[in-house]
């Protein structure tokens, strides 16, 4: 019988220490998500032409801190100074032309107004004339010049108006919605900007990488050349499960170890939540991936968190793309579950450091 007591005492034991882990490996992982799959990303901006030429002159070199705007580069400008110039010539061309359109409109609107007047003079000598001639004061033969008269001097006003009326179909009174001075306007516009882009600014205040980049090299547009990073803004990014998106919240606190420095324990904070997972969307010519498991429980969503770490200075000797661990620390600042998540962290530190 005592030993009877002693089994129940000992099954009724392990069934509490189950349960009491079952919860707490619950509770852990709802209040304090932690993932060993985090990497060290840096703020890195490629550096690329736009235009396609050699290398002229080079005004940084590998290592040197450069301030946003700051000049990196030039290529050779002869070529689009050239396109320049005659995109210049081809607009102020336009330009005359519209002066010139305008000055001829004005002209003949003139001398459509003078036509008129002559026209109806000669009607009003044509009828003195035609009264001259009921009277036999003159002859058929002065009659039949005044009409002839009339007769070309109405032709001469139907072409001035015809000449006036097809200037007038070649000018727009807003000038500006002309196509041919669109047209060059476009093309001085696109010129004057790869004139411009001869010159490839620094995208982001940062330090200079560069490698293998020489003077009198011959580069394509839009193709990388060197980066451009800042070890002053660096983020941790993690995939964290899915079903923890409710604690996860900006400016939460969290413990980060680094691989390569993992006898330090980081602090950092929640910057970022990716509201996209990678299965959230599809290409617009494919269907949707649907991924056949057959497993009782499925895998959980991934949601992507970055976290900005709170002294840089500690990590700068570190490479982007760095591996990391991450657990959060508490939503409610909870003394048992911060305890937790700083053990947990630590031992993660000397397994990394001994493995």
């Amino acid at each position: 019988m005592q030993y009877k007591n002693k089994a129940k005492f000992i099954y009724l034991g392990i069934v509490i220490s189950f349960l009491l882990v079952f919860f707490i490996n619950i509770g852990v992982q709802m209040n304090i998500p932690y993932s060993s799959r985090a990497f060290l990303e840096y703020q890195i901006v490629p550096v690329y032409s736009k235009v396609s030429e050699s290398v002229e002159n080079i005004f940084v070199k590998n290592g040197d801190y450069v301030s946003i705007g700051q000049p990196l580069f030039e290529v050779d400008k002869n070529i689009y100074i050239a396109q320049y110039t005659s995109a210049l010539g081809q607009y102020n061309e336009v330009l005359d032309s519209i002066k010139n359109l305008k000055n001829d409109i004005e002209k003949n609107k003139v001398l459509v107004s003078k036509n008129k007047v002559l026209v109806e003079q000669n009607k009003k000598e044509l009828l003195k004339y035609k009264k001259l001639f009921d009277k036999k004061y003159i002859n058929e033969l002065d009659y039949e010049a005044m009409n002839t008269k009339l007769i070309e001097s109405e032709k001469i006003l139907k072409e001035s108006q015809n000449t006036l009326n097809n200037l007038l179909v070649k000018y727009k009174k807003e000038e500006e919605s002309t196509p041919q001075l669109l047209i060059a306007e476009g093309a001085l516009k696109k010129a004057e900007i790869n004139l411009k882009n001869t010159t490839i600014l620094s995208p982001i205040s940062g330090e200079v990488v560069m490698d293998n980049f020489y003077q009198n090299t011959l580069i394509k547009q839009d193709t990388t050349l060197f980066y451009v990073k800042n070890d002053n803004i660096l983020t941790v990014n993690v995939d964290l499960k899915e079903k923890n998106l409710k604690s996860i919240t900006k400016g939460r606190e969290a413990l980060i170890v680094f691989d390569g420095i993992s006898q330090q324990v980081i602090k950092g904070k929640i910057e970022k939540i990716t509201s996209v997972l990678v299965e959230g969307f599809s290409t617009s010519n494919t269907l949707v991936d649907i991924t056949d498991d057959n497993r009782w429980v499925r895998d959980p969503g991934k949601i992507r968190v970055s976290i900005t770490i709170e002294n840089s200075n500690l990590i700068k000797n570190l490479s982007s793309g760095s591996k990391a661990s991450v657990i959060l620390l508490s939503e409610s600042n909870n003394i048992f579950y911060d305890a937790l998540a700083k053990l947990w962290i630590n031992i993660i530190r000397v397994f990394n450091y001994v493995y």
